[in-house]
């Protein structure tokens, strides 16, 4: 299990100044490549020459280190109905695409987003129109499928265990069982912050083991804050990574920012597993 696991961890670049400076140090420092913080004004694929695209393309594949896609986490969201809106991430999306193919990127990861809720002063508790829910699920099933023709056959489609209900794990379900998605599994998250577990989205992963192809790893220490260095918190690692031996997981990404915390991290993780 040790090797199988520690050749395939990469780290969350967000801190770096550059993806290239990202690869260099992922390279001489023991990882197996990165996950890009795309949505880092920083770090975001537009303001990149084509010569710029191009050298990262070339470490890529002199390194044959690997690489993933984090899309952003805000404006993105499948719940948005709007077409006018979802104009522009179409284009959004397609560009991100082209670029992440350039660049040789296997993953890409994606939060669904949410529902805008809005509570009532009743009993029961109503929190979203009956109709509503209808048109969300509609308008969930119609982006999802647009992004994935957008991607084609290009990448593994990775959805993460974020702001996921029971609404929307029923609809991630038929996606899954076509093998359209898959699932990226960031073990932290299955905790609130409380330290009590997700039993129910928890157990969705269970069932759907097979489906999960990214592991994100970081602690949860007992103020409730994650992204802590691997080994500081509640997070039992060793519990939770003995369990995905031969699932074909592609990448461990160890999401503990800046880097050097990344690499303690690292160091931590191989004393649990040895």
């Amino acid at each position: 299990m040790k090797s199988s696991i520690l050749d395939k961890i990469s780290y969350h670049a967000v801190y770096d100044k550059s993806i290239v400076e990202a690869l260099e140090y992922a390279d001489v420092n023991g990882f197996s490549g990165i996950q890009i913080a795309i949505e880092a004004p920083h770090l975001s694929f537009e303001k990149l020459t084509e010569e710029e695209s191009e050298e990262i393309r070339k470490i890529v594949m002199d390194s044959g280190l690997n690489v993933s896609v984090h899309c952003p986490d805000e404006g993105l969201s499948l719940f948005e109905h709007s077409s006018f809106l979802w104009e522009g991430k179409y284009k959004y999306f397609e560009a991100l695409f082209n670029f992440s193919e350039k660049i040789m990127a296997k993953i890409i990861t994606l939060h669904i987003g949410h529902i805008t809720t809005y509570s009532t002063d009743t009993m029961p508790e109503v929190r979203i129109p009956v109709e509503d829910l209808i048109m969300y699920e509609e308008t969930f099933k119609k982006n999802l499928d647009k992004i994935l023709k957008l991607a084609g056959k290009r990448f593994i489609i990775c959805v993460e265990n974020y702001n996921l209900d029971d609404f929307t794990l029923k609809l991630l379900q038929p996606y899954l069982d076509n093998n359209e998605i898959y699932l990226c599994w960031d073990l932290a998250k299955t905790f609130t912050k409380d330290g009590k577990k997700k039993i129910e989205v928890e157990n969705y992963f269970f069932r759907n083991i097979d489906k999960v192809r990214q592991i994100h790893i970081h602690d949860l220490n007992s103020e409730g804050k994650s992204h802590r260095i691997i080994g500081t918190g509640i997070v039992d690692f060793t519990e939770y990574l003995s369990l995905f031996e031969d699932k074909g997981i592609i990448d461990y990404c160890i999401e503990v920012r800046p880097r050097d915390m990344a690499k303690k991290s690292l160091e931590n993780l191989k004393m649990l597993l040895s």
